[in-house]
């Protein structure tokens, strides 16, 4: 069984999780970590037998951890990412829920054609509602991640 995981450190890594960049956790330590796809594909053929990459020294943990991801596969979970996440029926729940009716209509419309994503953002500036929307949006990717570790049946704090 891991270690108690921090549910702030699963968020922190759903935020900063890239196209090409793998969060997992570490059932071993508990320890949310990051692995490139390029890395992992190099760790996958030195496995083969090829030799180890000669990497800068800052990337080398990385390495280490990409290695036993190939090897010991088991060892980690896959984070929620951004295909899990659903940012944009986030913002319809932020939208739909919005205390002002008038408001709530400006979100809804934004939310939907073309540029949705831009058009929201844009909105929610326009409307001063940066704070708002950041602490609706932090507590949406809590909830996901307190449902991941349920799901998986992760200790966490």
């Amino acid at each position: 069984m891991p270690l108690t995981v921090l549910i702030k450190d699963i968020v922190l890594a759903m935020e900063m999780e890239g196209e090409e960049t793998s969060a997992l956790l570490d059932l071993d330590t508990g320890k949310v970590e990051f692995v490139s796809d390029y890395l992992r594909r190099q760790a996958e053929r030195a496995e083969d037998g090829s030799e180890d990459p000669d990497l800068p020294d800052w990337q080398k943990p990385e390495w280490e951890i990409a290695k036993r991801l190939v090897s010991a596969p088991n060892s980690f979970l896959r984070l929620p990412d951004r295909f899990d996440i659903h940012e944009w029926s986030i913002m319809e729940d932020f939208s739909r829920h919005f205390p002002s009716d008038a408001i709530s209509r400006q979100l809804m419309d934004a939310i939907h054609g073309s540029g949705a994503f831009r058009n929201f953002k844009s909105t929610i500036r326009r409307l001063r509602l940066e704070q708002a929307w950041d602490d609706f949006c932090d507590a949406a990717l809590r909830q996901i991640a307190i449902d991941w570790c349920e799901e998986n049946q992760i200790p966490y704090a």
